[in-house]
């Protein structure tokens, strides 16, 4: 499962290009996401990649440590993000992700900014 995250991470995330198929290909429609505090569905997780799309012109995320028991993957990365403006900022991320037929149906993740602007804090919900 971990293949399967670094593909989503590197697909979704990383890529500068905001592409509705590729989030279908990995995220059920029955999507949620509990993200510090709040919850996401679907179609706000969507607007959400959407949105950072448009605020971050690179994004890198590395994977210090993970865990797998049955369908759930939980991991313990960095997102380092380069916005439009040139500032950048790094985020530490706590995320357990359910896979349910080869699509993440849940997220319950915690983030934390640790580099970078504060008004960035919330940039894993913002949308």
């Amino acid at each position: 499962m971990k293949h399967f995250i670094r593909q989503v991470f590197k697909e979704v995330l990383e890529n500068p290009v905001f592409d509705e198929l590729l989030i279908e290909k990995y995220f059920s429609k029955e999507y949620i996401q509990l993200v510090d505090h709040s919850q996401l569905n679907y179609e706000e997780f969507v607007l959400h990649i959407k949105k950072l799309k448009e605020k971050v012109t690179e994004q890198k995320l590395e994977i210090i440590n993970y865990a797998e028991n049955g369908t759930v993957i939980f991991t313990n990365h960095i997102a380092k993000s380069t916005l439009k403006d040139g500032s950048k900022v790094v985020h530490k991320v706590l995320a357990e992700f359910t896979i349910q037929n080869h699509q993440i149906i849940r997220c319950d993740e915690l983030t934390l900014l640790v580099e970078g602007n504060h008004t960035e804090k919330d940039l894993g919900s913002e949308k």
